[in-house]
């Protein structure tokens, strides 16, 4: 923020997506598998399909389709549920957690050159290899639903601003923004699932779960402390490092003559 003086092969060689994602991106596919042919199927078909076992009919090609998307909601659960216990274990000791300044303090380039824990790192590079795969899901696997094109520039604008934010090594805002967005998703997809199951009632109650964190995470505190950090922050928190670097050098030298400025530096931290 204060210099970028990054050269074009470090910026470049940043910018890059790192091997941990494409390893993600091919693992998660895989593991969906698994998962979707024994305990989503399993649980699915008991929660889902109709008892069958006295009858000679065929199970219908509607409550086959239902089964599907049980569990496909059933897999993004498990997604949003581990991605948020992750977000949370790598930032709940971290100050940037509880104070939006932290997103930028120590950042005095850009790309950023702050240090950022192997967590997070992983917590990135796993958030990005799932939206890498999440595309050609939604065209080559998941059942097409109505709002499939919505969905689709979801993921590309989503997978954009990952890699660009990680390019520019602003994760620790990047994490705040994963954890106020997947968190409420955990009970947008058990809805779904209770939905699917024919549970109006807990498919009710956590509706209105849904909404209530909703609320709480996207329509307050994402405008009012992050969007509000990332417009005004930066340029609040690089003319605090200019301050505390002119009061350094003057202080150093001229030690009765610091000014009001210089005397209150402990504000900017």
């Amino acid at each position: 923020m204060v210099s970028t003086s990054y050269t074009l092969t470090e910026f470049l060689g940043r910018s890059s997506i790192p091997w941990p994602a494409l390893a993600f991106a091919f693992a998660v596919p895989v593991a969906r598998w698994i998962l979707e042919a024994t305990t989503f199927q399993a649980v699915g078909a008991t929660l889902v399909l109709p008892n069958t076992k006295k009858t000679d009919k065929p199970v219908a090609e509607d409550d086959l389709q239902t089964l599907k998307k049980y569990k496909e909601s059933f897999f993004k659960l498990t997604v949003y549920l581990t991605f948020t216990i992750w977000a949370i274990s790598v930032s709940y000791k971290e100050k940037f957690l509880t104070d939006t300044k932290y997103y930028w303090l120590g950042c005095t380039k850009l790309p950023c050159d702050f240090f950022v824990s192997q967590g997070l790192y992983l917590l990135y590079c796993a958030e990005m290899g799932y939206y890498m795969q999440g595309i050609p899901s939604l065209i080559f696997w998941e059942h097409r639903r109505k709002d499939f094109w919505e969905q689709i520039a979801h993921h590309v604008v989503t997978l954009f601003l990952i890699i660009y934010s990680y390019s520019v090594n602003f994760m620790k805002v990047g994490c705040a923004v994963f954890l106020v967005h997947d968190v409420n998703d955990i009970f947008m997809e058990a809805a779904q699932m209770a939905r699917y199951a024919g549970k109006q009632t807990l498919c009710t109650a956590l509706f209105v779960t849904f909404m209530l964190t909703w609320f709480a995470s996207r329509i307050y505190y994402l405008p009012a402390y992050i969007i509000r950090s990332c417009l005004t922050e930066p340029i609040t928190v690089s003319l605090c490092i200019v301050l505390l670097l002119d009061c350094s050098s003057l202080g150093s030298t001229q030690p009765d003559t610091l000014t009001p400025e210089c005397n209150e530096q402990d504000a900017c931290l």
